[in-house]
């Protein structure tokens, strides 16, 4: 069983305002899952796009937009947002301070088979 201390593992610019640490994928020994955190600039976001898999959203601080389909939400702390697989989805900091995501996908490469219906992918690696 892989035990992974947070504090070892590099934290990479994803794009512009938005820092990403994956603590479970792939490159980490899981087959199954990816978990990733997000520190998030205000303004910044995420352009449409979908996964193969199920994704999950928790945020941990700050408030953020999410569109899903066609519905539009905005969420703070104590808030988790379900995203079906196919489903086109976008986010981004709503708020004047940080905002802090926790991100669980269905599989082990949440951006291997992601399709960017607006915008250009996200840099992952460190």
């Amino acid at each position: 069983m892989p035990v992974i201390d947070h504090r070892t593992l590099p934290e990479m610019t994803m794009r512009q305002g938005i820092r990403g640490q994956f603590l479970a994928h792939k490159d980490l020994g899981a087959t199954g899952v990816s978990l990733l955190t997000n520190t998030v600039e205000p303004g910044a976001a995420a352009p449409l796009h979908l996964h193969t898999v199920e994704e999950t959203m928790l945020v941990l601080e700050g408030t953020v937009w999410v569109q899903v389909g066609a519905e539009r939400f905005t969420l703070g702390p104590h808030h988790t947002v379900i995203i079906p697989p196919e489903t086109p989805h976008a986010w981004g900091n709503a708020g004047e301070g940080v905002a802090k995501l926790l991100w669980a996908f269905a599989g082990p490469d949440p951006f291997r088979d992601t399709t960017y219906l607006e915008g250009t992918p996200p840099q992952t690696s460190t």
